[in-house]
């Protein structure tokens, strides 16, 4: 076991490299592309050496975005061992009921997945809908073997529109995606719109320059809370993503 790598618990790309796939699994309009767009655009202004390859969006005729492509980060060291960069994907799909047969193939091989809800009361039977085909596709690994987190988005909405976020809640754990223990850092909100024009305001402000570091990269002490709430979902989902498979090894 002291040998273990992490090509020995995850899929290799076609350069033999680590890869974990994460798939964005959200109704029409509920934020998708927005999130994928400001994390990318995150990764670019703070690290641009840790993106692999330039931001790739495949579309279908509709316009809807069907996949985003890949970046790398370092995994944390597990039980004393140190492991290499682990390269992950990250995937989302149309929402539409059309696009049902699209979102099978995606979710071939996934590793964990990110529930985008939307907190608009007139999403609520759209949230249920996507909540439960998630489970369906992935049958009795959903929330278990593949870790579940959920992101709840339009957070900026007047709170008389919003779904109450405890309903929200409690349909995530009688559907397995989360325990009732795990939901204060499973299930997190924000507003992707607010991300992108705080993102926006840094770029176009006349006192960017304060923003940025000597190799004109982004401060990470400068991130607006609006961008931290988008990070925080995916980079906990890798975490929960590794340290499942890191932790299943162990045990065999």
């Amino acid at each position: 076991m002291s040998q273990l790598e992490l090509t020995d618990i995850f899929t290799v790309d076609r350069e033999g490299k680590p890869t974990m796939k994460i798939v964005l699994f959200g109704p029409p309009l509920s934020g998708k592309t927005s999130m994928l767009t400001v994390f990318n655009a995150l990764r670019r202004m703070e690290n641009p050496e840790l993106i692999v390859s330039a931001l790739t969006k495949i579309q279908d005729l509709s316009g809807r975005t069907v996949f985003f492509d890949q970046g790398v980060f370092q995994t944390p060291p597990f039980r004393g061992k140190k492991f290499d960069r682990l390269r992950y994907q990250l995937w989302t799909t149309p929402g539409e009921e059309r696009h049902k047969v699209q979102r099978d193939i995606v979710m071939k091989g996934v590793d964990g997945v990110l529930l985008l809800m939307n907190f608009e009361k007139t999403s609520k039977e759209m949230n249920e809908a996507t909540l439960l085909e998630a489970k369906e596709k992935i049958g009795e690994k959903f929330g278990k073997k593949i870790p579940v987190v959920a992101y709840i988005n339009k957070s900026d909405l007047p709170a008389k529109d919003r779904i109450d976020k405890r309903e929200i809640i409690q349909k995530l754990i009688d559907e397995g995606a989360i325990q009732s223990d795990k939901a204060a850092n499973r299930v997190m909100t924000g507003s992707c719109l607010d991300a992108r024009n705080d993102l926006v305001k840094i770029l176009t402000s006349s006192q960017s320059d304060t923003f940025f570091d000597d190799s004109n990269r982004l401060r990470v002490d400068k991130r607006p809370e609006s961008v931290r709430l988008i990070v925080r979902p995916i980079q906990k989902l890798t975490q929960l993503v590794v340290e499942h498979r890191l932790e299943y090894i162990q045990t065999i």
